[in-house]
Order: C-alpha cells, then structure tokens, then sequence
C-alpha cells in the first residue's frame, strides 16, 4: 500500500542533495507533509460494527462473513460486488443454532448499497442503501431484532492518511423494523470511527442516538431501549489479505434492558476474494 510517509522521506532527501539552501524547500516539504495527512484514501470497509460506510466492494469481488451471538445464535452472510459503484447482499441466522433447543430462525435479510459520489480530497464519499439485518435475537411478534437493523439510509464517508489509515462517518436512517407497530418510531442518526494499527489491527466504533428505540413508559411489554443510545466498538485483526476476524462489543452504555456485565460480546468472521 503507498505509504505518503515514505515519500516525503524521499523526497526531503533529494531536495537536500540538490539545494545548498534547503531552508525553503525545507518549509515547502513542511507544507507537503501536513496536506499528505489528509489524502483521501479509498474506503474498504464496509460497516463499523453496526452501521455502514459508503465503503463499497468493487466489481467482481466478493465477501462471506459469519457471526456468531449470544444465545447460541449465528448469522451466515454473503455480498457481492454487482458494478464498481453497487453491491448486493443476503444473510439469514438465528437462535439455538448449536446445542439441544429447538432453533429459531430469523427472517431472511437483505442489503443494497449504491456509492452516488466517489471520495475526493475536500469530499466525502457518499452512499444509500437499505440494510434489513439487525443485531441479536430476531422477535416475530415485534418484527424487530433486540438492536434495530439501519433499514433506508445515507452515509457519508471520509478517509485520511494519519499514523496509518483514519476514517469517519456520519449516516441518517430509516428503520424497517417494527412496521406493524402504531407507536413505532424509525428515524435515528449514527456515527462511526475506525483506526488502523499497523499492518493487520483496525479498531472500530460507532454510536447511534437511538431516536427510533426511545423508552416507552405507556407499553406494558416493550422492548425499546432505555434511551441512552447504543454505543459500540470492536478490534479487527486481519489474518491474511482475505481472511479476518472481528470482536464485536455492543451496547457498550446499556441502553438494551437484557445487557449485563458491561456489553453484549460476539465475534465474526470475514473472507473477501475476487472471482
């Protein structure tokens, strides 16, 4: 990967063997140096932990990914690359998959991401989508999981070379979860991070305001947040170009009335390749 680091070494190098003067190449390298921190760089990944990025997989490339959850649960998942600028995706899971309950199967979910504007140097990389899957335990009965899938959304994405790769951004979302619910709200706004650590650790973390899973003190039974958002984070460690694994920490403020012992754990696997 370019490294603008290792250039501007080069280059201070050259501009001192050929100027007996470097005092004002020296301040123009200065200046360099300081705009090369913000070279846009090109947005691989394609969520925080739960929310997206205009990250997108590129023509023919592929990814399968497993998560595996509380209660025994697990989601497969795949997405493929349609166009440079649109992806597809499929996941099903849930329950009582390994042990000796009955399971319980979630719905099928789907996600369409289409990037509208490519990153530049002053712009951020803009995309739309709609993600159906959300976090947890699926309930038939709400139509929701236990931490809303994103739904419609637009998310906006920045990228810059410092101490390695920094990325944020900033998304607005309409819930599909709980349709057949009167008082249902479905408007949130999101944010996320990631940082990468050398070569092969990437650390992660978003926040949703919650504003579609506010506390409900009129419902008898309900199974909204507590109205203190969700806050999550999580540690990518990438085994190999293709293959990596991902600790995924959710809840992190115990906005969820069933989270204990600080956060709701669970791990995932990602394989990308090109075919």
């Amino acid at each position: 990967m370019f490294n603008i680091f290792i250039l501007t070494e080069h280059v201070y190098k050259f501009v001192l063997t050929k100027n007996k003067n470097g005092a004002f190449m020296k301040k123009v390298l200065i200046y360099f140096f300081l705009y090369s921190l913000f070279i846009s760089v090109f947005a691989m990944n394609l969520n925080t932990v739960d929310s997206p990025t205009a990250g997108i997989l590129s023509r023919g490339e592929a990814m399968i990914h497993l998560k595996a959850f509380q209660n025994n649960g697990i989601v497969v998942g795949a997405d493929v690359g349609l166009f440079d600028f649109m992806q597809f995706g499929l996941s099903a899971g849930g329950t009582n998959i390994i042990g000796n309950k009955e399971p319980d199967f979630n719905r099928v979910d789907y996600k369409i991401k289409i990037r509208i504007i490519n990153e530049t140097l002053t712009m951020p990389a803009i995309a739309l989508g709609i993600d159906t899957q959300g976090h947890g335990e699926y309930y038939s009965s709400q139509r929701r999981y236990e931490i809303k899938s994103k739904g419609l959304y637009a998310v906006a994405s920045k990228n810059a070379s410092f101490l390695g790769l920094l990325g944020a951004d900033f998304g607005m979302n309409y819930s599909l979860d709980e349709m057949n619910q009167k008082n249902a709200k479905h408007y949130d706004i999101f944010f996320g991070l990631y940082k990468t650590i050398g070569n092969h650790v990437t650390v992660f973390g978003d926040f949703s305001i919650g504003l579609n899973d506010l506390k409900n003190s009129k419902d008898e039974f309900t199974l909204t947040g507590l109205s203190r958002g969700y806050l999550h984070t999580a540690v990518q460690v990438h085994l190999s170009d293709q293959l990596s694994i991902k600790l995924l920490m959710h809840d992190l403020l115990e906005n969820r009335r069933e989270t204990d012992w600080f956060f709701d754990r669970s791990i995932m696997l990602d394989y990308r390749w090109f075919f």
